[in-house]
């Protein structure tokens, strides 16, 4: 059972490195994530069901309601992601497919981590002070490869230029 596990894990890494290569650049082959709208919608799929599931636990509600919740909400968000990858990649089953399991398990990796950057896992203060360094680690390599992953550096909702415009950061005077 342990090498079925393993042999899976590895070709999910295969297929995921191969949708980067193909995602990533200039000569890119498939769209990913169209631009940073897509981006959130893909992030809000995996973080609003861990979200509402934290909800429901930190409330002292039913979990298996919240777990319930959770999933049909995801999978409402999940299914306008396919549905608008599918189009991005002009309604071609096999680059849908590719960026689809790209783009679904970057945005679980990349919630899990931040996650435990915000409430790591651990007995002791030191390992809980290595899970958020290595989860920062992970975070500090994954985010370039994720923005790079974007066509339009654009996006009405989910923008990073957009935050800082017409702000001077990293101006000390301005926090006195």
């Amino acid at each position: 059972m342990d090498i079925v596990y393993q042999t899976i894990m590895i070709i999910f890494t295969i297929i995921i490195i191969i949708g980067v290569f193909n995602g990533f650049g200039e000569n890119r082959k498939i769209i990913v994530y169209s631009d940073y709208d897509d981006l959130g919608l893909t992030f809000l799929v995996s973080a609003s069901f861990f979200l509402i599931i934290y909800t429901f636990t930190s409330f002292g509600f039913n979990q298996t309601i919240g777990i319930v919740i959770a999933s049909i909400i995801s999978l409402i968000i999940a299914i306008k992601v396919v549905a608008n990858t599918y189009e991005d990649n002009n309604q071609d089953s096999g680059k849908t497919f590719l960026a689809l399991m790209t783009k679904f398990p970057l945005a679980i990796i990349w919630i899990l981590n931040i996650i435990s950057v915000l409430d790591p896992g651990g007995r002791t203060l030191s390992q809980r002070r290595k899970n958020r360094a290595t989860a920062l680690v992970i975070l500090t390599f994954l985010t370039p490869i994720v923005t790079g992953l974007v066509v339009n550096k654009n996006g009405s909702y989910v923008n990073p230029m957009s935050w800082f415009k017409g702000r001077r950061v990293g101006s000390v005077r301005n926090h006195f």
